[in-house]
């Protein structure tokens, strides 16, 4: 039953990313790096969860449940190392060509 529920839910983020997508490609700021670094964060944080909850659901004993939360909170702290480096160096590059002025 878990497993069914898992799936439900893996086809209905899916189909929401689906939409998500065209509705970013339609929009004026869709080809913005910021929006693309948003949108693969979000995609990569949501099938992170997923594959939690995958583990979670073999896990064999509680230790096992433990190990697995451990590693996903160690993975999750790393790419949101990595992201806020990467928004960081995104935004800073925005910024300074929003900000250039021309000098004659």
């Amino acid at each position: 039953m878990m497993t069914k529920n898992l799936e439900q839910a893996h086809n209905a983020i899916a189909g929401y990313f689906q939409l998500v997508e065209k509705s970013i490609s339609a929009s004026p700021l869709g080809a913005t790096d910021q929006t693309k670094t948003f949108r693969n964060y979000v995609e990569q944080s949501v099938a992170a969860s997923f594959g939690l909850s995958d583990k979670l659901l073999r896990a064999k004993d509680f230790q096992d449940v433990v190990r697995i939360q451990t590693e996903f909170f160690q993975t999750q702290l790393r790419a949101l190392t990595e992201k806020s480096k990467d928004f960081s160096d995104t935004t800073t590059k925005a910024v300074s060509e929003v900000t250039r002025v021309e000098i004659k």
